[in-house]
């Protein structure tokens, strides 16, 4: 078998889970940020995302948590108001406040967004 092909092969079948560590940081980082300005219903939503899908969480769910810590704390609050409201699902509004990223990682940012409103759907009705 080709060196290479065995090599994408173990690559692809390694895991790519986020380990326990590099979670703790994540939180602390996202809760120093939101708590500092008094933003806890951002803390509150993110938190409950993150204890809710702790054990799926990977690198690249890390890595939008961290685009959206980029946003300005008041417009990161305007853009959850914002897309609470099911009409609203126009991926412009988030493209705004994030110029230095790629349309790609917009749209998965965009989907981190929605999916961390409907856990918080979910939580409120249980």
């Amino acid at each position: 078998m080709n060196p290479v092909v065995r090599l994408l092969r173990k690559f692809s079948s390694t895991t790519k889970s986020i380990n326990e560590e590099d979670i703790t940081i994540l939180k602390k980082k996202l809760r120093c940020k939101f708590k500092s300005v008094g933003m806890l219903e951002l803390d509150t939503l993110i938190n409950n995302y993150l204890n809710t899908n702790i054990n799926n969480m990977d690198k690249q769910k890390a890595k939008l948590l961290y685009n959206l810590m980029n946003v300005d704390t008041t417009n990161l609050l305007k853009l959850f108001y914002f897309y609470s409201n099911k009409e609203n699902q126009k991926v412009e509004k988030l493209a705004e406040y994030m110029k230095n990223v790629d349309e790609e990682e917009i749209k998965d940012t965009f989907k981190l967004l929605i999916d961390i409103l409907h856990n918080n759907e979910k939580l409120v009705r249980s």
